[in-house]
């Protein structure tokens, strides 16, 4: 059920965190924790699921620093405004509707601005002013479209407004097909060229990382058939080889995270990392909106979530709150 370098004593410290004064710089403990979520379309649901535990077990301002990619950044976002049931909510009422998903609107399959422009301003506002208040410093990353490179957004000292980062860190090629500027910079979903962000959370000096994964822990990734490779090319680098380049070998770069994230590669010595992933038969695709699956596989890895941090199971907040 958990998986990493040294998880047990990265959620301990974790724990050790809940309740205590989390303001920048006030903790004494030597320690830097981050939390890093895995995006992905409709399987953020799992990882949302797991956000919304923490929340639950008081952990909303544990965290020295946040990592979010694609969808995951709506999962971080409620999760540091402390409105998890409202984020959860999103899946299951907003995500289900042709509004957001149409497979006949092929010029925007998947809608992100009726997400952000809709719903989390409108209908399920996120509180913004509490998100930028937040102790955590909330890391977003996003790609830049003229070269593949991934961009990781500090929010606290953007000069681009926060659901507009979120916009593009969820702009995923051929589906939503447009990109978003941020910093100057034309961007679009990094989950396009890599799944999360772990390797910068460690190269921000973090010693204590939970990763809150979407994939089971048996998923391998590979390369990028080639019709998706040849529409890409077509609909969004054209004439582009740099931004090609850097999705043709998507396979390499996050097996690379996610052997980090589950063990299978150590990193330095004096950082732990916890992950946590949903159960190989629970486990849902990029554009599934069936509650039939999505609901279960979000339960489960709720679930896990709270009796991995020595909590009762069967006391799933939002769950009760939805049923």
């Amino acid at each position: 059920m958990l998986y990493g370098t040294n998880p047990e004593e990265a959620l301990a410290n974790i724990r050790q965190r809940a309740g205590q004064s989390s303001q920048p710089g006030a903790n004494r403990d030597g320690r830097k924790l981050a939390l890093v979520i895995e995006g992905g379309g409709m399987r953020s649901v799992c990882s949302g699921a797991g956000a919304a535990a923490l929340a639950q077990l008081g952990l909303s301002a544990a965290f020295d620093e946040v990592y979010a990619t694609s969808a995951a950044v709506m999962n971080a976002s409620y999760f540091l405004s402390d409105q998890p049931l409202l984020g959860m909510s999103v899946y299951f009422e907003n995500c289900r509707n042709g509004r957001f998903k149409n497979p006949w609107r092929f010029w925007k399959v998947i809608d992100v601005d009726y997400i952000i422009d809709r719903v989390a301003a409108v209908e399920k506002p996120l509180d913004i002013k509490r998100v930028m208040a937040s102790p955590s410093t909330f890391y977003i990353s996003v790609c830049d479209s003229r070269t593949g490179e991934i961009v990781v957004v500090n929010t606290r000292t953007a000069s681009t407004p926060l659901l507009d980062v979120c916009r593009a860190a969820m702009a995923i090629p051929v589906f939503y097909n447009r990109t978003v500027p941020v910093e100057g910079r034309p961007c679009i979903d990094s989950g396009t060229v890599l799944p999360f962000t772990l390797q910068q959370a460690i190269d921000n000096g973090c010693t204590d990382i939970l990763v809150l994964l979407t994939r089971p822990a048996q998923f391998v990734e590979r390369r990028p058939p080639w019709h998706f490779r040849r529409a890409f090319g077509y609909l969004h680098a054209w004439e582009n080889s740099r931004l090609r380049r850097a999705y043709s070998r998507r396979h390499k770069d996050s097996t690379r995270q996610r052997d980090l994230a589950l063990g299978r590669l150590q990193p330095p010595p004096g950082i732990n990392i916890a992950a946590i992933c949903p159960d190989d038969e629970l486990s849902i695709e990029t554009f599934i909106t069936c509650e039939r699956q999505t609901w279960p596989a979000a339960i489960s890895y709720g679930r896990k979530t709270l009796s991995l941090f020595g909590e009762d199971s069967r006391h799933l907040v939002w769950a009760d709150h939805a049923a």
